[in-house]
């Protein structure tokens, strides 16, 4: 009886480790709360679902011009964005923004074909905080044609207009008050 005890507690012990360390929470980890990272294959972090969608649609020969931090200078990013549309290339940029209660972020990718899209990004629309793994949203708008980048008073830029404004909601094409 004591062995079949032994045996019970031994096997609960297991699984539950089993469900902590396999679960998709464990394959996250994040930085101050409001970053979500995915392993693939390769052990390389893939990101929350903005980094994901916009390194599928640049491809992998795509110039990752880079993240800008909420309070971060983004002219470096801002001008290899900007080379690469000038020289027809695939990139990406991320803009994080100040978010309320979750992480937000708007960007600009341009695919292999050369279609080019504003994306905007919540982590968390219920408003929890950080990123979510199963609640984060992201909202993908095609660029108007003919295309033009506008780089904003901040730095940063846009394929709607040049002008700041708020949008109407995180998921509007202009997600950039910022």
């Amino acid at each position: 009886m004591q062995k079949m005890l032994v045996l019970v507690v031994g096997l609960g012990v297991f699984f539950l480790l089993y469900e902590v360390l396999a679960s998709p929470s464990s394959r996250h980890a994040s930085t101050g709360g409001d970053r979500l990272e995915d392993r693939g294959r390769d052990g390389e972090a893939v990101g929350d679902r903005i980094e994901q969608e916009s390194g599928l649609l640049m491809g992998k020969q795509g110039i990752d011009c880079g993240r800008v931090k909420v309070s971060g200078n983004p002219k470096s990013a801002t001008e290899c964005a900007l080379k690469a549309q000038a020289e027809g290339k695939p990139f990406r940029v991320r803009y994080d923004i100040m978010g309320i209660d979750s992480a937000v972020a708007g960007g600009i990718v341009r695919t292999p074909a050369g279609q080019l899209y504003a994306l905007s990004f919540d982590g968390d629309p219920a408003g929890q905080g950080g990123t979510s793994a199963s609640r984060q949203v992201l909202g993908k708008a095609q660029c108007p044609q003919p295309i033009h980048l506008w780089v904003n008073p901040k730095g940063r830029i846009n394929c709607f207009q040049q002008q700041l404004s708020g949008p109407r909601s995180v998921m509007s094409p202009n997600s950039e008050p910022y």
